[in-house]
């Protein structure tokens, strides 16, 4: 009797610690990403700083600091932060990241042949699809 009060008291145990570890590293995860969210808002406004004052250089650094930050967008990692109750969520943040990816090539291929109106179109297309997530996905 005492050994089996043990193994449930160990068992117990066992569980409550494998899901104390499952809670914070989904917190981790959380934090991470809010931590990326950060990182393109800093990317966007280098972008607008570059092209207010006309520095190609900085508009491209920008562009190449929210590309490092896609793969976050892009992986299974993002489910943390999306409503349960929105089956699409998922779907829609990887179309909005490809979008992304797609707009922020572009951006770097306009600033290189010198067009700085298509590079700027490109960060219009840019923000829409950051505003687009953020109403849908994150009820605003």
């Amino acid at each position: 009797m005492k050994k089996a009060l043990r193994a449930l008291a160990a068992g117990a145990v066992l569980v409550g610690s494998l899901n104390a570890a499952a809670v914070a590293e989904k917190k981790d995860a959380r934090s991470e990403l809010m931590k990326e969210m950060r990182v393109m808002m800093e990317a966007m406004e280098q972008i607008q700083r570059g092209g207010l004052t006309n520095s190609s250089e900085e508009m491209k650094a920008g562009v190449t600091k929210l590309q490092g930050t896609l793969s976050s967008l892009e992986s299974e990692d993002v489910k943390v932060i999306l409503p349960k109750d929105q089956a699409y969520a998922y779907k829609f943040v990887q179309k909005t990241a490809s979008m992304l990816r797609l707009y922020s090539d572009d951006m770097i291929l306009s600033i290189g042949a010198g067009r700085m109106d298509d590079a700027l179109d490109d960060y219009t297309q840019l923000l829409k699809q950051c505003t687009s997530c953020h109403i849908r996905i994150r009820n605003w």
